[in-house]
């Protein structure tokens, strides 16, 4: 989708930096979301909130998200104080990393069970999903046809890198299907933002 190697932001530019939402799932991929984020503040002139489901909180709290990002918010303890739509309006791009196989099945279905998920269905404009799951998982049909569902939609689902790492629910080093290293992650999340900003561009995948 891009280079993978994005110029430094310009800090005399005078462009106002682009509203990145950041959803963050409880995929095992999430346990390094830090330096994923780090990368793409460094690379990138985004201003950043996240959003994280309640799996994502029990293995990173919110309160670490926040060394890095000031504003964080989770759900089940924020839904009252900031509303999934006030995110979705406020964002020019939405990006889902890491998203799991629940996620993208709620995404492309259009259920709201949280604050996340109702602000995906609430935002207007193209997602960029990063899936991060299990390989049995991911070559399930039903994960494959939320896929094309949410690609149909207008959306834009890059294709997980297989690469051992470390099960939580298995306990174990296992091959799985995760994220692109930080470098090629922060160039794609680069050419996603500079997209026009408006409802459902049809992206270039």
């Amino acid at each position: 989708m891009a280079d993978a190697h994005p110029s430094a932001p310009d800090p005399g530019s005078g462009t106002p930096p682009r509203r990145l939402l950041l959803g963050v799932c409880g995929s095992g991929n999430v346990l390094v979301l830090p330096q994923y984020l780090m990368t793409l503040r460094a690379g990138l002139d985004v201003d950043v909130r996240i959003v994280m489901t309640r799996s994502a909180a029990a293995l990173v709290p919110a309160s670490t998200m926040r060394l890095v990002c000031e504003e964080v918010y989770c759900d089940g303890q924020d839904e009252l104080t900031t509303g999934h739509v006030s995110l979705a309006v406020w964002a020019e791009r939405f990006v889902v990393l890491p998203a799991t196989a629940n996620m993208l099945g709620q995404a492309a279905h259009g259920l709201a069970s949280g604050l996340l998920s109702s602000a995906l269905l609430a935002h207007e404009s193209p997602v960029l999903f990063f899936p991060s799951m299990n390989s049995r998982m991911w070559e399930r049909p039903a994960v494959r046809r939320n896929v094309s569902q949410l690609r149909a939609d207008g959306h834009v689902v890059v294709e997980p890198v297989p690469a051992p790492a470390w099960e939580i629910a298995g306990r174990e080093m296992r091959t799985n299907h995760g994220l692109p290293p930080p470098a090629t992650v922060t160039a794609v999340v680069s050419e996603f933002c500079r997209l026009p900003v408006g409802p459902r561009e049809s992206p270039v995948a």
